[in-house]
């Protein structure tokens, strides 16, 4: 058991730095809720264009405001 919780450890640090990597890159992924049939005019989630911002990239510029906003 310790050597899979040591693996897993050794491990978070590369998965991490790959999904920071895939926000910046590609901030836009498929709507969960329009998925199945594509584009929804009506979906409200996404606005009927079918992409929404990852996690990660909300974070970021969550983050991002939050500095902004602190330090002017």
């Amino acid at each position: 058991m310790a050597t899979v919780i040591a693996l897993l450890a050794a491990c978070l640090p590369f998965i991490t730095l790959s999904y920071i990597i895939i926000c910046l890159a590609w901030p836009w992924s498929r709507c969960t809720r329009c998925r199945p049939g594509g584009k929804n005019r009506t979906c409200r989630a996404c606005n009927g264009t079918g992409k929404r911002p990852r996690l990660g990239w909300q974070i970021y510029v969550y983050a991002r405001r939050l500095h902004r906003d602190g330090n002017h």
